[in-house]
């Protein structure tokens, strides 16, 4: 069994998810394959981020807003050079993730004690 692994750049935008597309699809014809797909470019940098300003009660908006941005520019080239992905039900799912982000570091700025009480 082969093992791919594609993350970052390899992912970064549609034309690149299409070529680990394509990559996958040639080996998948050659044997046992597994393949394993991380984070786009600059996504695991800015998850590392918005956990670090949760922590040290800082605004992560613009850390989660530059992620959305990603996403969103990955599925809509990936809508425009597939014509039947469905990209209305890819950004559910990616807009539920990232609401459930919100709530859990909404929840820890919420759980944060406040300095000086115990």
């Amino acid at each position: 069994m082969r093992v791919l692994k594609f993350g970052g750049t390899s992912v970064a935008n549609a034309e690149r998810f299409l070529r680990v597309a394509d990559i996958m699809e040639s080996n998948a014809g050659q044997g046992q394959v597994a393949t394993v797909l991380s984070a786009p470019a600059k996504i695991t940098n800015h998850l590392v981020a918005m956990i670090e300003k949760t922590v040290a009660g800082q605004d992560i908006l613009p850390n989660m807003s530059d992620a959305e941005r990603i996403f969103a520019d990955l599925l809509s080239g990936l809508a425009q050079s597939l014509p039947n992905f469905d990209s209305p039900r890819l950004k559910s799912v990616v807009d539920q993730e990232f609401a459930q982000l919100k709530t859990g570091t909404a929840w820890r700025s919420a759980a944060r004690p406040v300095p000086g009480q115990r």
